[in-house]
C-alpha cells in the first residue's frame, strides 16, 4: 500500500520537475530560473529519500543532505550575486 503510494508520488514528483525545467528554460527573469531550478533539487532530493526508503538503504541520505547543502549554498550565491554584483 505505501510502496504503490510513493510510485504514484514519485511520478508527481517527475511532472512537476518537469514543469519547473520548462520554467527555468523559458522563465522571463533570472529569479524564475533561480527558484525553479532550487524546485528541482528539492525534488532531486525527494526522490532520492523516497528511493533510499524503497529500497531499505540509508546510504543515499548522506547524498541527499549534500545534495541540499549544495543546493542552499549556491541559491545564496546567485541571488547575492544578483543583487549586489559581487560574491564577495
Amino acid at each position: 500500500m505505501l510502496a504503490s503510494f510513493l510510485n504514484v508520488l514519485i511520478i508527481g514528483l517527475i511532472i512537476v520537475a518537469a514543469a519547473a525545467l520548462y520554467r527555468a528554460f523559458v522563465g522571463p527573469t533570472t529569479i524564475d530560473r533561480v527558484l525553479s531550478i532550487n524546485l528541482v533539487t528539492s525534488e532531486v532530493v525527494a526522490l532520492i529519500l523516497i528511493y533510499s526508503y524503497l529500497h531499505g538503504s540509508a546510504h543515499y541520505i548522506d547524498v541527499a543532505l549534500v545534495l541540499v547543502l549544495g543546493s542552499f549554498i549556491g541559491t545564496i550565491c546567485v541571488l547575492k550575486l544578483l543583487s549586489e554584483g559581487k560574491l564577495i
